[in-house]
């Protein structure tokens, strides 16, 4: 494997398995993934070549008027894209073109759910934040929402899966793209700066100002976890947040990956002094004891990305009168080894705070 072409080897940005599945990856896919990669196929041509065949398939169903079967496959091609992508750090041609094919393969899948997934997008300076919104089948009155912020490279698509959690209990989930993120920086070309917060903000806005909505909440992970703690500390309209994985002072995280540094370079657009200033000035001081909704802070302590220290953090300068912190022992970063254990206590919290 040449790192120059394949930014990450497997052990630092290959999914582990308890990643991978409960975020849509099929596990057959995900078998035959492993075994081409470690007879040294690329990483990304794999994902790209799963993916197709996934999406011949939903095209095949379609035609055939098999429209769950559809559904089924098209959510297939979107993960193997997705995880594809991940190991192309640079917005190169070849990233480009996954990630088209990707919002291609979950555009199609949308249309088939009931209601359908929407097309959203959020206005921002002179350009567009891009997302998902998937509503609960019965709605009765205004229907609290909850907005899905991810992080450096797990983007909108990978929480598809937890949308259904949502949805089951009554509640609406936008996924969506800030800046630096998944559509709005490939084809919006809009990078991330340091208040990122006033961006995600906005979106809180944009969905205050939708009839359909009630009380709001936010969910934050890995890197996203941070995002969302600065922007619930300027947000007067924000109910509930989570922080899922998060950091006090993301740059930590190169202490651990030193590579990383290339992935604050995309998400920002910045080289050079310009990205060393960028990343130094990245913290919570001064912004965590701004927070004052409902809180709930998860995280494993083993993390080995961001700092469980960091997150303890949070909490403690936090003003919110309802708040918890849940620390994992066994936790991998973002608990995702507790992946349903999460996800459910995640979406409890919500219905319980904004319902």
């Amino acid at each position: 494997m040449n790192p120059d072409n394949q930014e990450m080897n497997a052990i630092v940005r290959t999914l582990p398995i308890d990643r991978a599945i409960p975020n849509g990856l099929d596990v057959n896919d995900f078998i035959v993934l492993m075994r081409e990669y470690q007879k040294g196929g690329d990483y990304a041509d794999i994902c790209d070549s799963l993916g197709d065949r996934s999406r011949a398939l939903a095209d095949h169903a379609i035609q055939q008027g098999h429209l769950m079967t559809a559904t089924t496959f098209y959510l297939n091609a979107v993960a193997a894209y997705r995880v594809g992508q991940y190991t192309i750090i640079p917005d190169t041609d070849k990233k480009l073109r996954m990630y088209r094919k990707l919002i291609d393969c979950y555009s199609e899948a949308a249309k088939l759910y009931n209601p359908e997934i929407e097309r959203i997008e959020v206005p921002y300076k002179d350009s567009k934040m891009a997302g998902w919104l998937r509503m609960p089948q019965k709605t009765a009155g205004k229907v609290p929402v909850v907005i899905s912020i991810g992080g450096a490279d797990g983007w909108r698509e990978e929480h598809h899966n937890y949308s259904s959690y949502y949805a089951e209990r009554g509640l609406a989930y936008l996924m969506i793209d800030g800046p630096g993120q998944g559509e709005t920086r490939l084809f919006n070309k809009m990078y991330m700066e340091l208040n990122n917060e006033e961006a995600l903000n906005e979106i809180i806005e944009h969905v205050s100002m939708d009839n359909r909505f009630g009380k709001i909440g936010m969910v934050g992970y890995s890197f996203g976890g941070y995002l969302v703690a600065r922007t619930a500390g300027i947000s007067k309209k924000l109910d509930a947040c989570i922080i899922n994985g998060g950091s006090y002072f993301p740059k930590e995280v190169i202490k651990f990956i030193p590579h990383f540094s290339k992935v604050f370079s995309a998400l920002s657009n910045k080289k050079g002094t310009e990205l060393e200033k960028f990343i130094d000035n990245m913290t919570m001081e001064g912004h965590a004891s701004n927070i004052t909704c409902s809180l709930l802070v998860n995280h494993g302590i083993p993390d080995p990305l961001f700092s469980a220290e960091g997150v303890e953090q949070i909490y403690n300068e936090a003003q919110s009168t309802d708040k918890t912190l849940k620390l994992w022992k066994d936790g991998n970063h973002c608990v995702t080894n507790h992946a349903t254990e999460t996800i459910t206590m995640f979406a409890d919290f919500f219905m319980d705070r904004l319902k």
